[in-house]
């Protein structure tokens, strides 16, 4: 939080001398300049891409689309959407019984279950192919060992299964945020007035965690829709039409035809978005009060316990194995004809050329920081105005930034490929056509600017819920005891919205690190990012131990680097109460 008070005070300096311009004293002030250049970055970066790839779609230069190319993107659309949905459906269910199993249930062990849970964070959704293939493909050690059977991993359900695997765990992680958010004394009276627990879950639980579940149940579905990757390396003939945007641009090269698929894409996602936001706000479920952490169900029978523990210990299971395997890939000659313990492949990752893998990792921990502090910092200070400041134009700022959730990440990358390959940042398209094409395209800016538009929304929807149990009159209180706008932002506002800061984050740093799709067309032999590398490892017909090592490489590094950011940010204050403790 040093890091941001310092640019908080930063920017407050470099506009004091305009300020004290009689003239321009009574129309600038640091919250309209932070707003005015909030609104430019929001308008540029999240909303242009989007419309420039539909114009260009619709209008641009190219070839039109046939009936066979139609009939095409209908069939995907199809296979792209009944793959969401049976995803979204599974994810939801075993991430709403993993919150209960872990949040409500009282057992030992329970910490580290809750910790195991986070485990597919660490892994682009994809990398489980290398351990579903050792398992079950056709020198699998399940399927061909154990079974003696010859059978294909690729196709419809190894897609469901990895991409339930990731989405479950991201299911868990928004709904059990319901549960630190609720008042089981809502629950505790239900039951005091004869309702029995079937009635309590029904009618007071449930409904209490409808905003989170129905949130859950958005973000899977978008990151579903969105996934090319996965398709790509184990789906065999079944492709989607995320997948088919890829193979367009990149084996094509038909940027009109990918825009057109892309416009069809974007509406069943941007459906999804506006059904998810009108449901949420059809009815309040509020709680005067948050819960406390350590609640737990006093009343679950005996059976119903063990059928949670035994569901979320086979998710857990599942968890365990994909990483284990995954191990077991890198440290093996080959897999299913000489298991002999082997380093060749990590030699080969990362001895014989630094350029080819080390450097990718080293770009994608600059990218993952940077984007991480970038959009907490834009996206909290963008919440605090719309929420608190009442800015001007408020319900349009916070529509344009929340533009990109409902965007597949591969689309919103193709409009900012369409968009910035002109000058004056894209809108050199319309005026000033003779400039030279001298822009952010090809440029690392470029990444940095995608990754960090991409997550505002996240770090605006953190801010947004520690806003609502913040009361305002702290801010207030301030002011009047003589406080400046600076000393009110720095003493008070910033301290308070440091949790939400950090939480996003850690999230936006894991996200970017592990994804691929909204980079994918943007990147350059000289910026390529492990991700990448590790992607085209896979789908190169190489064998499973280089992709083994990078994906052990990447687990490990986002794995020990958020464990240090979360110690940096709250290792301070662990460490006084536990002296205070020992006092």
């Amino acid at each position: 939080m040093a890091a941001v008070r310092w640019i908080a005070a930063a920017i407050w300096a470099s506009v004091q001398p305009v300020r004290s311009c009689p003239i321009m004293k009574k129309y600038l002030s640091l919250t309209k300049i932070l707003n005015l250049l909030l609104f430019i970055f929001v308008l540029y970066f999240c909303c242009l891409p989007v419309l420039s790839v539909i114009l260009y779609g619709i209008g641009g230069e190219g070839r039109g689309i046939d009936s066979a190319d139609f009939l095409r993107i209908l069939e995907m659309l199809k296979n792209s959407i009944s793959l969401a949905f049976s995803v979204t459906v599974a994810a939801v269910l075993l991430g709403t019984t993993a919150t209960f199993a872990l949040h409500r249930v009282k057992f030992k062990g329970r910490r580290i279950l809750q910790t195991l849970m986070l485990l597919p964070l660490v892994n682009p959704a994809f990398v489980g192919s290398i351990s579903f293939i050792m398992l079950f493909g056709k020198r699998g050690l399940i399927t061909h060992t154990l079974l003696g059977l010859n059978v294909s991993p690729f196709g419809w359900h190894g897609v469901f299964f990895l991409q339930l695997i990731g989405s479950t765990t991201l299911a868990y992680l928004v709904i059990s945020g319901a549960v630190h958010n609720m008042d089981v004394s809502l629950e505790d009276a239900a039951r005091n007035l004869g309702a029995n627990e079937k009635t309590v879950l029904l009618k007071i639980t449930l409904p209490l965690m409808v905003p989170e579940i129905t949130a859950a149940a958005l973000l899977v579905f978008l990151g579903s829709m969105a996934d090319f990757t996965t398709p790509l390396v184990i789906g065999g003939n079944f492709r989607t039409l995320a997948a088919d945007l890829y193979i367009l641009i990149t084996g094509r090269y038909d940027m009109k035809l990918a825009s057109l698929s892309g416009i069809v894409l974007l509406m069943p996602c941007f459906a999804a978005f506006i059904l998810q936001r009108h449901f949420s706000k059809m009815k309040k479920y509020i709680s005067d009060q948050t819960a406390n952490k350590g609640i737990e169900y006093s009343h679950v029978r005996p059976w119903i316990k063990r059928a949670l523990l035994i569901t979320v210990s086979m998710m857990l299971f599942l968890f365990i194995i994909n990483i284990l395997f995954v191990f077991a890939g890198a440290f093996t000659v080959s897999w299913g004809s000489n298991y002999a313990f082997t380093l060749a492949h990590v030699k080969t990752a990362f001895s014989t050329d630094i350029q080819k893998y080390i450097k990718p990792l080293a770009n994608s921990i600059l990218l993952s920081i940077a984007t991480g502090f970038g959009s907490s910092l834009i996206g909290v200070l963008t919440a605090y105005g719309i929420q608190r400041r009442k800015i001007r134009c408020a319900k349009l700022l916070d529509a344009l930034a929340m533009l990109p959730a409902a965007v597949p990440g591969i689309l919103f990358g193709i409009g900012y490929l369409v968009t910035f390959k002109y000058p004056l940042f894209g809108i050199g398209k319309y005026i000033f056509t003779s400039l030279p094409p001298l822009i952010l395209l090809g440029t690392s800016l470029i990444i940095y600017i995608v990754c960090i538009a991409r997550n505002i929304n996240l770090s605006m929807k953190n801010c947004y819920a520690l806003l609502e149990h913040i009361d305002p009159d702290i801010e207030k209180a301030a002011l009047n005891l003589g406080a400046s706008q600076i000393q009110m932002y720095w003493h008070v506002v910033l301290p308070l919205l440091k949790d939400a800061f950090i939480n996003s984050y850690i999230k936006v740093f894991s996200a970017t690190m592990t994804s691929l799709g909204v980079i994918i067309f943007l990147l350059m032999p000289k910026n390529k990012v492990i991700v990448q590398v590790l992607f085209q490892s896979m789908t190169g017909g190489l064998s499973l131990g280089v992709p083994a090592v990078l994906a052990l490489a990447l687990s490990l590094v986002t794995l020990l680097l958020m464990l240090l950011f979360s110690l940096l940010a709250y290792g301070k204050d662990a460490w006084k109460n536990m002296r205070r403790f020992d006092q």
